[in-house]
């Protein structure tokens, strides 16, 4: 009699998502998103080195790399 029981919890579980496994998936996409900001941070450092060198194409990438880091920490709020 206990059967069916198990059957409809057993597939309740897997058609669901845990809460902590929502939460591992939250964190992953964090560390990715924190990741990619700092990888664009870093190749913005070097931009702006390479731009108070006098190379006029590093300035621009630099801005447009600070604006690829606002982009994703807005998508991160």
């Amino acid at each position: 009699m206990t059967a069916p029981i198990k059957v409809v919890s057993k597939t309740a579980d897997v058609l669901t998502t845990s809460q902590s496994e929502s939460d591992e998936k939250r964190g992953r996409e964090l560390r990715k998103r924190e990741e990619a900001i700092g990888k664009l941070g870093r190749q913005r450092a070097k931009a702006r080195e390479r731009c108070a060198d006098g190379d006029r194409d590093a300035c621009e990438k630099a801005a447009d790399l600070s604006d690829q880091i606002e982009r994703e920490q807005d998508r991160a709020r």
